[in-house]
């Protein structure tokens, strides 16, 4: 059995501490440590999972890391990814890649100089509902999709709008489900004074056609998140949180519900698949970078409607 991957996290935060949990648990992995600028939190992190915590991310770097998830704000996502990289190690980074195009494209290029991994955490297609899904239409003609996801506003998202922190989800998936790149973008937000950033419609178009509407929002008070897609034989309806799936045609079938492997679970298992096996990982940096730059053309060509 080959040894495990030396493993660590920056940033224990609400998704951070999840990664640590997982990587802490994996065979394929050895937690090494974490890091965190709250030292009382990475502590605490690092007690419940048997690893230490670095007072420094010098400490951190020279700790002899091999493959290290970065759970941090996104407006420093490119700065630590590009220092982990330049420390030899292979990164998973959560989504966005960055907050703009010339962060995402150095940190691709520095990766690629480096000879190491760099994985995008856009975790929905590891929703066990959206790989039914993309099954369910691989022999189909996709006329149209529709996704929702609304939800309050997450106290810890500070330095990024509804667009580039949760429509891009919804980006990824529309190119992911129907194999095409994006062609035209156009978005809509209400004039709701200083929550204009926090509500968002926004209108796709695939290059061979395909139009996707993405509602998203930080307003609503429930947190909903649901795909509709029409094809030319069907229409499937699902909760991606229940994962029940809806499948109406010239039958009419219920699926789903069953499959409750943890999706962050089944992506750092992919992540580690990848360097152990010297393949690319699932989602390149290549394609955060797509999908970072379709939720930047929504932001910057908006338009803003009054109620």
């Amino acid at each position: 059995m080959s040894c495990p991957i030396r493993t660590g996290v920056i940033g224990v935060g609400k998704m951070g501490r999840h990664h640590a949990r997982i990587y802490a648990t994996l065979p394929q992995s050895m937690l090494v440590g974490i890091y965190d600028v709250d030292k009382s939190a990475a502590l605490a992190c690092a007690r419940l999972y048997g690893c230490q915590a670095f007072d420094s991310l010098e400490a951190f770097f020279n700790a002899g890391i091999e493959a290290v998830s970065i759970a941090v704000p996104s407006s420093l996502h490119a700065e630590l990814t590009l220092a982990a990289l330049e420390h030899g190690m292979h990164v998973l980074v959560e989504k966005p890649i960055a907050t703009s195009l010339s962060e995402a494209q150095a940190m691709i290029q520095v990766a690629a100089d480096c000879g190491r991994k760099l994985m995008v955490g856009h975790i929905e297609r590891f929703n066990p509902a959206v790989q039914t899904i993309k099954s369910l239409v691989s022999s189909d003609e996709i006329l149209s999709i529709n996704i929702i996801r609304v939800g309050p506003c997450p106290p810890r998202i500070r330095d990024t709008s509804v667009i580039v922190d949760l429509a891009i989800h919804d980006i990824d998936l529309v190119r992911y489900i129907t194999n095409q790149d994006i062609s035209d973008v156009f978005c809509v937000v209400p004039d709701f004074s200083l929550r204009r950033e926090h509500v968002a419609s926004i209108l796709l178009r695939t290059e061979k056609g395909i139009s996707a509407q993405l509602t998203v929002n930080w307003i609503t008070p429930y947190k909903a998140r649901e795909i509709h897609i029409v094809t030319s034989t069907k229409l499937i309806q699902s909760n991606l949180i229940t994962r029940q799936i809806m499948v109406m045609g010239k039958d009419q079938l219920c699926l789903g519900g069953n499959n409750q492997a943890e999706p962050l679970r089944l992506q750092i298992e992919a992540f580690l698949i990848a360097i152990k096996q010297g393949q690319e990982p699932p989602v390149t940096g290549e394609e955060g970078l797509r999908a970072l730059e379709v939720a930047l053309q929504a932001e910057a060509f908006k338009e803003v409607i009054s109620l």
